[in-house]
C-alpha cells in the first residue's frame, strides 16, 4: 500500500491506523516521490492526499492514469478541506475510487482498504495460476513421451511380478527385468530383518566383493542413505558424490558412485527394505525420474509382501494342518487313558500304545520310585515282538540308574531330548553301557526322550525310536510327544491319588467303625456291673449298723458308681452321635421353669453350701424331651459350679419368648480362653478345673449337649469375659419343625 502525504505527521497517523492489517506500507512525501516508487513497485491501494506542495493530489493521478501498468491501481483521496460536490467529481474524474475527510475513522479508513487488497491479492493469485498453468502444460507435453515409456516399463514389471509367489521370483523379476533400464551400474535390495534392528542383503548387483560384505548386514542405527531410507520412509536422492560426502562425511572411502538413490520398500505405511540404486554420472533426478523409481519401489514391496503372505498361508496350512492331526492324536490318547478307569497297569499300557501308535516303533516308560532315587520301567512296547520281549528283558535285568545314560539324565534334569539323526557310535556314547548290545539287534536312527512331570515335580520318562532311515523326528513332534508325556503323567498321578485317597478313606472308615462299635459295646456292656454295684452300695447305706467309717466307704462306692453311669450314658450318646443316628427324643408337653427348679434341687444336693439364683418369666410350655433337657441343664449348671468361685453365686434364668424359649446359665470367675472357645462344642475338650473341683471330665458334655439341642431344632452359644463372666445361652423352639 502506498500512502502519499506531504506532511510527516499525517503517514505517521495513517502507518498507525493501517498497522493492524499487516501489508506492506510505503510512505511518499511528495507526488514526485510516488511516481518513482511506482516505476518499481506494485501497490495494491494508494492513500493520495489533496493538498500537497509540487504535484497535488489530482495532478499525481492524472499521471498514474496516464501509465499502462498503473492506470487500475484504486486511488482513495484524502483531505481536509471542505468537501463540495464539485472536488468529489474532480477526485472521480481522475480515477478515485473513493474520497475521504480528515479526521478520518480509523475503522472506515480500515474496512475500505481491506476491500482493494483482497482484490489485489486475488488478482496476483489468478495471475500466478494462469502462469503456472501454462508452464505445467509445456512440462506435461514434455513429459508426455518420457511417461508413456516408464508407464510401459511398470506394466511388464507389473505383469512379471503379480506372477511371483516367493521373494527369490520378486527378486528376479525386479533385476532382470525392471531395472535394467534405468542406467543403474550398481543395485541392490536389502529387507529388515525380524527384529527390525538390520537390513539383511538379499540380492546385489555390480558391487565388489567387498561391497556386498558391506551390504551383508547394515545395523538401522548407522548413518548412511539406505538405513536413512528405512528410518524416515521417504526416498533419498544424492545428485553428487560431493553431495553425498556433504550429508555422509564418514562414508568418504564407501561413497564410490557419482550419484545414488535410495528408495524405501514401504508397506502399509511401514517400511520392510529398502532398494538401492547407484548411477555412473552424477544426474539430476527430475520428477518423473522420482515417480517411476518411487512407483517401481512401491509395486516390489508390494510383491514382497504378497509372496511373504504366500508363505505365511503355505506355513498356515501346515500348522493348521500338523495342529489338528495333533489335537486328533491328543484327543485319542486323552480318551484311551480315561478308559483306564484309574486302573494304573491298564494306564500304563494304554500310554505305551498311544505312542508306538502315533510317534515311533518303540516305547519305554519308567517311573521315579517314592523316594525319586531309582527308575522303576512299568511298560514296554515294540511293533515287532520279538524285539518287545527282548527289551522288556534287557531292561529287567539291567534298571535304568538315574544320572546315567539318556533315560538317567532326562529323569535327573527334566529337560528333553531329541536327536534326529544319530550314528551308532554317537548314541552307545549316550547309552547305559548295559544297553548298547541293544544297537546290533535294534538299530535306531532317531530318538526322543522326555520328562513326565506332575505338580511341579519329575515322576518319570517316557522315550521312542524309530528303526527306519530317513524319517527323523522333528521338533514339532518333540512338542506332541511332551505334551502326550504331560497327559500321561496327569492321568498317572490322579490315578495315584485316587487309589491312595481309597486307601485311606477305607482305613478311616474301619478305624472310625471299630472305634465307635468298641466304644458302644464297652459302654453297654460295662451298665449291667455298675447297676449291681450302685444297688450293693444302696443296700450297704441303707444298714443302720454301719459305723462312720463304713459308711462313708459305701458313700464313696455309691458315688463313683454314679459317676461311672454317667460317663457310660456320655459315651453312649456320643456313639449315637458321631454314627449319625442322633440321640433319641421322647418329645412330650413340659414346663421349661418346672423342670429347671427341679433340677437345680437335685444338682445342689451334691454342692452344700453353694447359692443358685433361679429366674422365670414368660411362657414355659413346649414339647420337649424332658430328660435331655434335665441332662443340657444339669451339664451346662454343674460345669458353672466347677469353674466359678465357691462364694460366688450361679444364675439360672429362663424366659418364655414369642417363637420359643430361653436358658440362660452365668456363672463368675476366670473366662473361657479365647482358644478355646472355637472348639468348645467340639469331643474331648475340657477347660482348666475351677477352685477345689478337680477336672474329671472327658469332655464329651458340651458335645452331647449341643447333639441334644439340635436334635430338637434349638441352639447353644457362649459368651466369656474377664468382666461379664461366663454366660452359656440356650434357645429352644416350642415345637418340632414339620
Amino acid at each position: 500500500m502506498l500512502l502519499v502525504d506531504d506532511h510527516p505527521a499525517n503517514l505517521v497517523a495513517l502507518e498507525a491506523i493501517l498497522e493492524p492489517l499487516g501489508v506492506r506500507l510505503t510512505k511518499a512525501p511528495s507526488g514526485e516521490q510516488a511516481l518513482r516508487l511506482l516505476l518499481a513497485q506494485e501497490f495494491a491501494v494508494i492513500l493520495l492526499d489533496v493538498q500537497m506542495a509540487g504535484l497535488n493530489g489530482y495532478e499525481t493521478a492524472a499521471l498514474i492514469k496516464q501509465r499502462e501498468r498503473t492506470r487500475n491501481i484504486p486511488i482513495i483521496f484524502l483531505t481536509a478541506h471542505g468537501q463540495d460536490e464539485t472536488e468529489v467529481l474532480a477526485g472521480y474524474a481522475q480515477g478515485a475510487v473513493d474520497y475521504l475527510r480528515k479526521p478520518l475513522s480509523p475503522e472506515v479508513l480500515r474496512s475500505k482498504v481491506s476491500v482493494f487488497i483482497e482484490l489485489f491479492r486475488a488478482q496476483n493469485q489468478v495471475r500466478r495460476q494462469a502462469e503456472l498453468l501454462r508452464h505445467q502444460e509445456a512440462q506435461a507435453r514434455e513429459a508426455a513421451t518420457r511417461s508413456a515409456d516408464y508407464i510401459a516399463r511398470l506394466q511388464t514389471l507389473t505383469s512379471l511380478l503379480a506372477e511371483a509367489t516367493s521373494v527369490t521370483q520378486v527378486v528376479q523379476a525386479l533385476f532382470e527385468h525392471g531395472l535394467v533400464t534405468v542406467e543403474s551400474n550398481a543395485t541392490s535390495l536389502c529387507l529388515l530383518d525380524p527384529s527390525r534392528r538390520e537390513l539383511e542383503r538379499i540380492e546385489t548387483v555390480g558391487y565388489a566383493p567387498e561391497a556386498r560384505t558391506a551390504l551383508e548386514r547394515i545395523p538401522l542405527s548407522s548413518s548412511e542413505p539406505l538405513t536413512e531410507a528405512v528410518r524416515e520412509g521417504r526416498a533419498l536422492w544424492l545428485s553428487s558424490r560431493a553431495e553425498g560426502l556433504t550429508r555422509y562425511p564418514a562414508m568418504s572411502d564407501s561413497l564410490r558412485f557419482p550419484s545414488m538413490a535410495a528408495l524405501p520398500l514401504i508397506v502399509k505405511g511401514q517400511a520392510i527394505g529398502v532398494l538401492g540404486l547407484s548411477f555412473p554420472q552424477e544426474r539430476t533426478f527430475s520428477e518423473d525420474d522420482r515417480a517411476f523409481l518411487n512407483a517401481v519401489a512401491h509395486i516390489s514391496a508390494q510383491a514382497i509382501d504378497r509372496a511373504r503372505l504366500y508363505d505365511e498361508e503355505r506355513l498356515a496350512h501346515e500348522r493348521v494342518r500338523n495342529a489338528a492331526a495333533r489335537l486328533k492324536v491328543l484327543a485319542e490318547a486323552t480318551d484311551a487313558f480315561s478308559a483306564a478307569n484309574r486302573d494304573l497297569p491298564a494306564l500304563f499300557e494304554a500310554v505305551s500304545h498311544q505312542v508306538v501308535r502315533h510317534m515311533g516303533d518303540s516305547s519305554v516308560l519308567h517311573l521315579l520310585s517314592g523316594d525319586g532315587q531309582r527308575m522303576e520301567l512299568v511298560s514296554v512296547r515294540h511293533v515287532v515282538p520279538e524285539h518287545q520281549a527282548f527289551l522288556r528283558r534287557l531292561l529287567e535285568d539291567h534298571p535304568a540308574r538315574l544320572g546315567e545314560g539318556l533315560l538317567g539324565e532326562v529323569a535327573q534334569t527334566g529337560r528333553s531330548v531329541l536327536m534326529p539323526t544319530v550314528s551308532p557310535r554317537e548314541l552307545s556314547a549316550r547309552l547305559q553301557p548295559e544297553y548298547r548290545v541293544s544297537l546290533e539287534r535294534i538299530p535306531l536312527q532317531t530318538c526322543l526322550v522326555v520328562p513326565l512331570w506332575a505338580q511341579g515335580r519329575i515322576i518319570g520318562t517316557l522315550a521312542t525310536a524309530r528303526s527306519a532311515p530317513g524319517i527323523a523326528f522333528t521338533p514339532e513332534e518333540l512338542r506332541l510327544m511332551e505334551e502326550l508325556a504331560g497327559k500321561a503323567a496327569m492321568s498317572i498321578e490322579n490315578a495315584r491319588l485316587f487309589q491312595q485317597q481309597l486307601h485311606s478313606q477305607e482305613e478311616l472308615r474301619r478305624r472310625t467303625e471299630f472305634e465307635q462299635q468298641l466304644i458302644g459295646i464297652v459302654s453297654h456292656d460295662l451298665r449291667n456291673p455298675l447297676g449291681a454295684i450302685s444297688m450293693a452300695a444302696g443296700m450297704l447305706l441303707a444298714n443302720p449298723s454301719l459305723d462312720e467309717r463304713q459308711r462313708r466307704a459305701a458313700q464313696r462306692i455309691a458315688s463313683s458308681g454314679e459317676r461311672a453311669t454317667r460317663l457310660i450314658r456320655d459315651l453312649l450318646d456320643f456313639t449315637q452321635a458321631r454314627l449319625g443316628t442322633g440321640i433319641p427324643l421322647n418329645r412330650h408337653p413340659m414346663d421349661l421353669h418346672e423342670v429347671t427348679r427341679h433340677v437345680v434341687d437335685e444338682v445342689l444336693l451334691a454342692h452344700p453350701g453353694r447359692h443358685v439364683q433361679v429366674e422365670s418369666s414368660g411362657e414355659g410350655g413346649g414339647e420337649w424331651d424332658s430328660d435331655r433337657i434335665a441332662q443340657v441343664l444339669t451339664n451346662l449348671l454343674g460345669n458353672a459350679l466347677a469353674y466359678s468361685p465357691a462364694h460366688t453365686p450361679v444364675r439360672v434364668s429362663t424366659f418364655g419368648e414369642e417363637d420359643g424359649a430361653r436358658l440362660e446359665v452365668h456363672n463368675q470367675g476366670s473366662p473361657i480362653p479365647a482358644e478355646l472357645l472355637p472348639r468348645l462344642f467340639e469331643p474331648l475338650t475340657r477347660g482348666l478345673p475351677g477352685e477345689a473341683h478337680p477336672n474329671r471330665s472327658i469332655g464329651l458334655g458340651l458335645y452331647i449337649v449341643r447333639a441334644i439341642l439340635g436334635g430338637h431344632g434349638g441352639t447353644i452359644e457362649v459368651a466369656s469375659s474377664e468382666q461379664g463372666g461366663t454366660t452359656f445361652t440356650v434357645r429352644l423352639p416350642r415345637r418340632a419343625s414339620t
